[in-house]
């Protein structure tokens, strides 16, 4: 009897030992996912590089005259420059502000058919920014983003610059700037981003995204000749430090 109970007792703690260790590999077995942390706030120096285009027609409450050559404008690349906050409103949102200088644009080629003679020019709409945006994030060092904004524009000025050829094959070029009551003093801008961004343990990062930009009013006061809105998409670069 005594041998039997004894043996019992030593079948049960093998047991319990067997499952203990088949339990303690599959725990060390689980793969960990990415750990998702609240963003400490952050300041970044962003370059913008976008292909920038614009929807224009005639101003039906105005002189409503056809656009005549500016239907022929095409889209043109431009540079803006962004000043940066970020700060996290919990693990699964960010809020993003700044500064930005932000320029709009497009560009005219014309080639006479008869002559050597060339006409083109670069139109440049810039701005002074306050861009806010909401985004959903998801991450550590490593994030990923994505969210709408919404950017205030204050005008700062136009400027053309101008390159021909004449029919004798002489080349010149000039640069017009305008600062007039012709432009809206301000504009709204809506905009939608997506991108990714790491921080070292040291503080400095990278951040990259995409942008979508869509102005909502028109660049041109109410009295003129054409309606402008520009839109444009491109993407950012820059750095990232936490404060």
């Amino acid at each position: 009897m005594n041998q039997r109970f004894f043996l019992c007792i030593c079948l049960g703690l093998i047991t319990s030992s067997v499952f203990s260790q088949l339990e303690i590999q599959q725990q060390s077995s689980k793969k960990k996912g990415w750990k998702q942390e609240k963003t400490n706030t952050q300041v970044s120096f962003e370059f913008n590089r976008n292909t920038c285009f614009r929807t224009l027609i005639p101003n039906p409450d105005f002189l409503n005259k056809p656009l005549g050559e500016r239907a022929n404008e095409v889209s043109s690349n431009a540079w803006s420059y962004l000043l940066g906050l970020q700060t996290g409103l919990g693990r699964w949102l960010r809020f993003e502000s700044g500064v930005q200088l932000l320029q709009n644009g497009e560009e005219y080629s014309y080639t006479s058919t008869e002559t050597d003679s060339t006409f083109h020019y670069t139109n440049r709409y810039r701005y002074m920014g306050l861009p806010l945006s909401l985004n959903l994030q998801y991450g550590a060092k490593f994030k990923v983003f994505l969210g709408p904004g919404i950017n205030p524009l204050l005008f700062n000025r136009y400027v053309q610059e101008k390159e021909w050829t004449t029919a004798l094959g002489s080349t010149s070029s000039a640069r017009f700037k305008e600062k007039n009551n012709q432009y809206t003093s301000a504009v709204l801008q809506a905009y939608l981003q997506a991108g990714m961004q790491y921080t070292g343990t040291n503080g400095w990062g990278l951040i990259a995204k995409a942008t979508y930009r869509q102005q909502l009013t028109n660049t041109y006061g109410k009295y003129s000749e054409v309606i402008h809105k520009p839109y444009a998409w491109g993407w950012s670069i820059g750095l990232v430090k936490k404060l």
